[in-house]
């Protein structure tokens, strides 16, 4: 989907170059052969090359030279697991949240930020989101689901397969006398504990 409205705004003249951030370097080598195939051009960085892709701990290590082309040329940033990227400023944001405010929130002509996992653990803001309510309340530009992904083959559908013990222990810390209960079986302690 990111490689095909990389394309859609190359033809339409409204992008010059796309830069691509991920969390791993095997995401990031996807980002490189999926557009190289969707837009018959290279995204490894090099002269001749439609953009580049590098991984979110790259991000500390780019020159001036690197982010002034978000300055110079009409770019579309690009950000797989953007929740990995904290903040809203710069105090409260991670170190990859603060590259994103300072080199290419105002300056990419477009930007893609896409998440299966649209929140975080530590409860701070994802860089680049808006959120519609004080209590946080994430607002989608765009939002396709696994039920489209499975539909239009994009993935698969998830098998989840459930193990089951002979014994589950459960410990509750809010419990008086008695914090530690056992179970024969998660289904027990599904159906006793609710």
């Amino acid at each position: 989907m990111a490689a095909e409205l990389a394309n859609r705004l190359l033809q339409l003249d409204k992008i010059d170059l796309v830069l691509c951030f991920a969390p791993s370097c095997q995401v990031v080598e996807g980002f490189r052969s999926t557009f190289s195939k969707v837009l018959g051009r290279r995204l490894d960085g090099l002269i001749g090359a439609v953009g580049a892709a590098c991984t979110y701990q790259a991000m500390d290590y780019q020159d001036e030279a690197f982010w002034a082309l978000l300055e110079n040329y009409r770019v579309l940033a690009i950000f797989d697991e953007i929740h990995h990227c904290a903040g809203h400023d710069l105090l409260l944001s991670n170190a990859w949240g603060q590259q994103i405010i300072q080199n290419v929130q105002d300056q990419a002509a477009f930007t893609l930020a896409l998440s299966g996992t649209p929140w975080r653990s530590d409860d701070k803001g994802i860089a680049l989101a808006r959120y519609s309510t004080a209590e946080g309340r994430l607002v989608c530009d765009y939002r396709y689901g696994l039920r489209e992904a499975i539909s239009d083959n994009v993935c698969r559908a998830p098998r989840i397969v459930l193990l089951d013990n002979h014994s589950v222990k459960l410990t509750e810390e809010s419990s008086g006398d008695n914090p530690v209960r056992l179970f024969p079986s998660f289904n027990q302690l599904l159906c006793e504990s609710a």
